[in-house]
């Protein structure tokens, strides 16, 4: 609620001129054909090539999320809630790291049958075997995905409560003060083990802990690393 505008509003503008930038300098290649499963317009593909392709592919997704979650940041807190954009943010980076799950695909596919083409049987046997291996543990990796995305998704419909709207009675037995940010409460919260928080400090927390700040009782049954805003650091290769 506090971060400046201006500067969410450069950064949007920079991952779009970045984005637009690449492609642009790269145009021959096609290189966006990637982004909705399409292979790039080369001839032949190498072993670096392919690399190329999917690193790129997969900073330009990354750079596209990132400008959801700043357009996300600039809608006005009376139409959406600060507990509410976290959530969102916790959908658009799952559908993120789903997405970029499926898009080296096509790429990786193409290149695996097309090793050996022109070579002997035996290194066009090796790439048919490996595109099938590539192909059995991309399905285990999307079932392992879809499962934590439908978690996500359950989360994100029924955004669970950390407890009841505290009373001014209840403040005011401990002096009125949130034991996170050591000031007056805004609008607090009662959690289950009778410790009270502000909204805002309690929903930061819960976004990486589990266990009540001051008496470690157990919560919340899962943790929202995503809440925050926060984009996955991994490079998806393959």
């Amino acid at each position: 609620e506090r971060s400046s505008k201006i500067q969410c509003a450069w950064l949007l503008v920079f991952l779009a001129g970045s984005s637009v930038l690449l492609y642009y300098t790269f145009h021959s290649q096609s290189l966006y054909y990637s982004l909705i499963f399409l292979n790039p317009t080369l001839d032949h593909l190498s072993f670096w090539e392919v690399l190329w392709i999917v690193g790129i592919t997969d900073f330009i997704l990354k750079f596209f999320f990132m400008g959801l979650k700043c357009l996300i940041l600039l809608v006005p807190s009376f139409i959406m809630p600060f507990k509410s954009k976290g959530y969102w943010y916790m959908l658009l980076e799952e559908l993120c790291q789903y997405y970029r799950t499926f898009v080296p695909i096509p790429v990786w596919f193409r290149y695996l049958i097309s090793y050996g083409e022109f070579a002997n049987v035996t290194r066009w046997s090796l790439g048919i075997l490996l595109a099938l291996l590539y192909l059995i543990l991309k399905l285990l990796e999307f079932f392992g995905h879809l499962r934590t995305f439908r978690q996500v998704l359950r989360i994100f419909f029924t955004q669970p409560s950390y407890g009841v709207a505290a009373s001014k009675r209840q403040c005011s037995d401990v002096d009125d003060i949130c034991s996170i940010c050591q000031a007056e409460f805004q609008k607090p919260v009662l959690l289950i083990c009778q410790h009270i928080f502000c909204e805002e400090c309690i929903t930061l927390w819960f976004n990486r802990e589990k266990t009540c700040p001051l008496c470690r009782t157990v919560i919340s049954d899962h943790i929202n690393k995503w809440k925050d805003g926060a984009t996955s650091s991994h490079l998806q290769i393959y």
